[in-house]
């Protein structure tokens, strides 16, 4: 018996405003941002496991899109996640990200050398 990969589920979001204020409201907020960020950081931890060069982050349904990362820019995204953490002085979350991301760059140059 073959053992099925489980995969994620991916974040669906539907991102509803009548002005515009609002729009920028959702862009600015903490909230949202840990939100992005979290879920980018849960799919780079699963790309560098299952070996994925870019990873479907999050879908807005009702604009019929995906929004996906590439691997290329994962040492990007976790500079933006530790930043933020580190504005919120969560020293203990930014030492895990600082982690993933030194294993990223350890990827990608081992990517490097094999090609």
């Amino acid at each position: 018996m073959g053992r099925k990969k489980k995969t994620r589920e991916i974040l669906t979001l539907e991102i509803l405003y009548d002005e515009k204020e609002e729009l920028d409201e959702l862009i600015g907020s903490q909230d949202f941002h840990q939100l992005l960020l979290d879920e980018a950081v849960k799919v780079i931890e699963e790309s560098i496991k299952n070996k994925q060069k870019e990873v479907k982050l999050f879908s807005i349904s009702n604009l019929d899109c995906f929004v996906i990362l590439e691997k290329s820019n994962f040492p990007k995204v976790l500079s933006k996640a530790i930043e933020f953490y580190e504005g919120r002085e969560d020293y203990d979350k930014c030492a895990e990200l600082v982690k993933l991301k030194k294993k990223v760059n350890e990827t990608k140059k081992g990517n490097k050398r094999s090609t």
